[in-house]
């Protein structure tokens, strides 16, 4: 008999994980924002449009943010 281990051929991903408060906040509030320019009159178009150019700047802006000094 070999008693050599062998390793896995298969990696299993990790679990999803669940959102923080503050990630599910921000989520409303998008969906808030949307559903009340939507209901005002702005086409759907036009709020899927803003909605989508405003996240890619935010994100933009976090991956561009210094990390806070570990002394804080």
């Amino acid at each position: 008999m070999d008693s050599q281990k062998h390793a896995q051929c298969v990696e299993v991903p990790a679990r999803p994980r669940r959102l923080t408060g503050t990630e599910a906040v921000v989520v409303i509030v998008v969906i808030a924002i949307g559903a009340v320019l939507a209901l005002a009159g702005m086409p759907v178009a036009t709020v899927l449009e803003l909605l989508t150019g405003t996240g890619l700047a935010g994100l933009r802006l976090v991956r561009r943010a210094p990390l806070a000094p570990a002394a804080l």
